[in-house]
């Protein structure tokens, strides 16, 4: 008989349930979110699992690469797919969430989500990082402006390397406010300094790595945005068509039909924010400054002149992920003509 797992993981302990292929409930416990726990009570039972579920989460990276390493056929699922399947529930616990995961392994109704290597996920890291201290910094750059607002003391337009000196010439002699805003100078300069040594990281690895110089072929796509593309997708064979990757990024229409209903709505924004947020930059670069035309801004520009400026950005970073994929598959490089 086949035996299916669900695992509900929460930080401290995780709620284990297992079901027979008939639906019947053999187990349940709950046990601290480990490997070794969780596989230590699988293998007391001494049973056959077909499958072992769990959602996509925080910690859900470490526990699948250590599961799997342990022998357990285990499956990540989209957290979309669990919470509708589990919604008919009257009540939510733990215990009912490992109960529906196990009978979601069961009847394999599920959406299996690629889960990234431990190399892939420190790169990802250093980009997260690396935006972290780049909206710090903005929030700081912002609550000085704002506060010299008060006193009739505008900073305009300014480089980030003359800012501070800026700020101190518009306080002047005034101790008082500059003691009180000179913290957030500190803070921000050593922000900046820190800010730019991930920023020469970031483009140390895209120099170096053949996929990156690949996709920055193509005008508008900077290192970040190749970087940020290559590591979301990681494996390019896992789409058998590169029309796939805009669907995955969620840079393509919502649907509804039903009846004599028939209409398509805004993107789905269902995939990856920060990888979607490049893309949509590198369109605009595109449209707006690179001089050099090419097939693709004109087709963008087209868009742009019968619709919108901003669904022409969509459109074409939808078109973009298509062909780094495409490029990715096929070892090419961008070909202006």
């Amino acid at each position: 008989m086949k035996y299916y797992v669900g695992l509900d993981v929460s930080v401290k302990e995780t709620s284990v349930c297992i079901v027979n292929q008939d639906g019947d409930i053999i187990t349940e416990k709950s046990v601290l979110s480990e490997p070794n726990s969780i596989a230590q009570y699988l293998q007391s039972q001494k049973l056959e699992y077909k499958r072992v579920g769990l959602e996509a989460g925080c910690i859900t990276p470490w526990l699948y690469h250590e599961l799997m390493a342990l022998g357990f056929s285990v499956v990540c699922i989209e957290t979309r797919h669990a919470k509708a399947a589990m919604e008919a529930q009257n009540m939510k616990t733990d215990r009912n969430d490992a109960r529906g995961l196990a009978h979601i392994m069961r009847t394999g109704w599920y959406k299996e989500v690629h889960v990234k290597s431990h190399d892939t996920h420190k790169t990802r890291v250093l980009i997260n990082n690396r935006k972290c201290l780049q909206t710090k910094m903005m929030d700081i750059t912002g609550q000085v402006r704002g506060t010299l607002k008060v006193f009739g003391h505008k900073v305009g337009n300014v480089s980030s390397k003359n800012y501070e000196g800026r700020i101190r010439e518009l306080i002047g002699d005034d101790q008082e406010l500059l003691s009180y805003i000179e913290p957030l100078l500190l803070v921000r300069d050593q922000l900046h300094k820190q800010f730019q040594k991930l920023e020469k990281m970031i483009l140390d690895i895209a120099k170096d790595d053949p996929v990156c110089e690949q996709f920055m072929s193509i005008p508008g796509v900077g290192a970040l945005t190749a970087l940020t593309f290559k590591t979301t997708i990681e494996r390019p064979e896992r789409f058998k068509k590169s029309k796939s990757v805009g669907v995955h990024l969620g840079l393509t229409p919502r649907k509804y039909a039903s009846g004599e209903i028939d209409y398509n709505g805004r993107i789905t924004r269902c995939g990856d924010a920060v990888t979607r947020h490049h893309l949509y930059i590198a369109a605009q670069c595109l449209l707006n400054r690179v001089k050099k035309c090419c097939p693709l801004k004109a087709w963008g520009l087209r868009i742009a002149k019968r619709s919108s400026a901003q669904k022409a950005y969509v459109a074409v970073a939808r078109k973009l992920s298509i062909i780094m994929h495409r490029m990715w598959v096929d070892g090419t490089y961008y070909q202006h003509a």
